[in-house]
């Protein structure tokens, strides 16, 4: 038999999911045995993409979720571990917005709802202490709280986690 791609290479072996003919020249391989490059592309896959629907609605579930929670990244001293469950909660609620698609797409919209719900957190509860008007006069006392060790450790785990919850779980 002929290559689909190149008729003038004789072949004995089939892409492994469109069963088309493929010359070495042609072949990827992949975890399940070699393909055509038409069928190797990632992320065609249905689970990997989804519609402008389910992508707003994954936003929206992710930075409500994010909003709500965003208090357990920054909560004490001793509770940063907190994060984990914080982002496994935005990570889920991204998933569940989504319809459950996974692509690189909902892993931004996981991460970014994760870290901008800890720091719209850390800013109202800064606002609770210090008047707006001190911290336009004072910028660098939000800039202080945003970098503190402890909030940066949550933030980070919380991101982590929800990324991680979208891609694997």
């Amino acid at each position: 038999m002929q290559c689909a791609r190149h008729p003038q290479v004789e072949t004995f072996v089939r892409c492994g999911k469109c069963d088309q003919p493929i010359c070495p020249s042609c072949m990827i391989a992949g975890p399940v045995g070699v393909r055509c490059r038409d069928c190797s592309r990632q992320n065609l896959d249905a689970i990997m993409r989804g519609s402008p629907r389910q992508y707003l609605l994954a936003a929206v579930w992710a930075f409500g979720s994010a909003l709500l929670l965003g208090w357990l990244t920054h909560v004490s001293f001793f509770w940063f571990w907190l994060g984990g469950v914080y982002g496994y909660a935005v990570g889920e609620a991204t998933l569940r917005g989504g319809g459950r698609k996974r692509g690189l797409a909902m892993q931004i919209i996981a991460g970014v709802a994760a870290a901008g719900g800890s720091v719209a957190w850390t800013m109202l509860t800064t606002f609770e202490r210090l008047p707006p008007a001190a911290l336009l006069a004072r910028p660098e006392v939000l800039v202080s709280l945003l970098t503190n060790p402890w909030t940066l450790v949550g933030l980070g785990i919380g991101v982590v986690f929800s990324v991680m919850h979208v891609r694997y779980i």
